[in-house]
């Protein structure tokens, strides 16, 4: 889940499965632990909102300073479903290296609006909540005999107040964010990924916006791709099918895919890993590709067809690109956007299937740098990918 850069009484250091790159970026908000956890790393709007199972407005219905208790009445499920109409709050125990209760008391006012992020997973509740301007920590364990109790208070949030790309002054206008960027205008996208390759994450999840569309962002390592038929672009990151000569779908999942396409989704899909003896697969079209070992090059060309793929909202030339492992052996049906090794291997190509399109290419995204690199090239075929969403509708 998130990643949190954690400050605690007891100087706890985190040791996790991911890789070092993104340390900073997916336990931020929800660790299951007990202590006090400032967030202190740069966390946006849209990872919170990706990353809670529910998101809900609200009013604060009641306050007592004496037993150190607060009521909240949730008015409007934003995301997901709760099964709380009323979220019961405690700040009456003290934990952490600051002790924030009174300031919690004073802080809270009876009719404020208030907006709570949380995620709610096997009878544990993480959550934050924003109100008048700051965020708080709340969490809360079900108890096997006595159900849910009251939320517990754990401290306000000394980072994620202060940086612009998380702190929000006024309620109403972060509700009315939220709403346009989960509303029905917003463009849904899914990022398969691997537990291996998570340097795309920051880059992909950080481009919120396109023209006058939010794009709603969520992940999954699961190539089953739970909420796909909720889900505008699909974008297949680096070695996420394709790795060390294995081939990670099955025919199940291909069908997904394809369907996927077919009925108006957009594809959009990053270098995957093919040996000499055994390419990616490409079962996952419905018209052949042949995957191709390559080596590390940073030159390509542009086709007539590229249009504004490298102008807008970024000019890229060659030489300014990481590529790798390639695609060959197309078909007519394939519109090739750009080209390396002398027109021999696909940069960038499209395919259209049914109302829908593939945006398939060979960047090569497996450390920091290399995606730092390709960034311009991500938020182009970003904006091709929702421009084409625009005109299709």
């Amino acid at each position: 889940m998130h990643k949190l850069s954690i400050k605690n009484q007891q100087n706890l250091k985190l040791k996790t499965k991911w890789t070092i790159g993104m340390l900073l970026v997916f336990l931020l908000m929800f660790t299951h632990l007990y202590t006090d956890a400032y967030i202190a790393a740069r966390y946006t709007i849209p990872q919170i909102v990706s990353e809670s199972s529910n998101i809900v407005f609200g009013t604060i219905e009641e306050v007592n300073t004496k037993r150190k208790t607060a009521n909240i009445k949730v008015e409007h499920n934003i995301k997901g479903r709760s099964e709380f109409d009323v979220i019961k709050i405690r700040f009456d125990i003290y934990k952490g290296e600051a002790d924030h209760r009174g300031e919690l008391s004073r802080f809270l006012k009876k009719n404020e609006q208030i907006v709570v992020c949380y995620l709610q997973e096997d009878g544990r509740i993480d959550a934050l909540a924003h109100t008048r301007g700051k965020w708080f920590q709340l969490q809360l364990t079900r108890d096997r005999e006595r159900g849910w109790g009251r939320w517990g208070f754990t401290h306000f949030e000394k980072y994620l107040n202060q940086d612009k790309v998380s702190r929000r002054d006024s309620t109403k206008d972060f509700q009315k964010e939220l709403r346009s960027m989960l509303g029905e205008n917003a463009i849904r996208l899914l990022l398969l990924n691997t537990e291996s390759y998570q340097a795309e994450i920051p880059i992909i999840s950080g481009i919120n916006k396109v023209t006058n569309r939010w794009i709603s962002y969520n992940q999954t390592e699961d190539r089953n791709l739970p909420g796909l038929s909720k889900t505008d672009i699909l974008w297949i990151g680096c070695r996420s099918i394709g790795r060390d000569g294995r081939y990670k779908l099955n025919g199940s999942q291909e069908k997904r895919i394809k369907e996927f396409v077919k009925n108006g989704g957009v594809v959009i899909v990053s270098g995957q890993d093919s040996d000499p003896d055994r390419p990616c697969g490409s079962g996952w079209l419905p018209e052949r590709l042949n995957g191709l070992e390559s080596t590390h090059r940073n030159d390509f060309q542009p086709t007539s067809k590229a249009g504004e793929l490298f102008k807008a909202p970024n000019r890229i030339r060659s030489g300014q690109l990481s590529l790798d492992d390639s695609w060959s052996d197309w078909n007519d049906k394939f519109e090739v956007l750009a080209t390396t090794n002398s027109g021999k291997q696909i940069v960038v190509a499209k395919l259209r299937y049914g109302k829908g399109m593939y945006l398939i290419t060979s960047l090569h995204n497996n450390r920091k740098e290399q995606v730092n690199q390709n960034r311009p090239m991500l938020e182009n075929l970003m904006h091709y990918a929702v421009d084409y969403l625009n005109k299709s509708k």
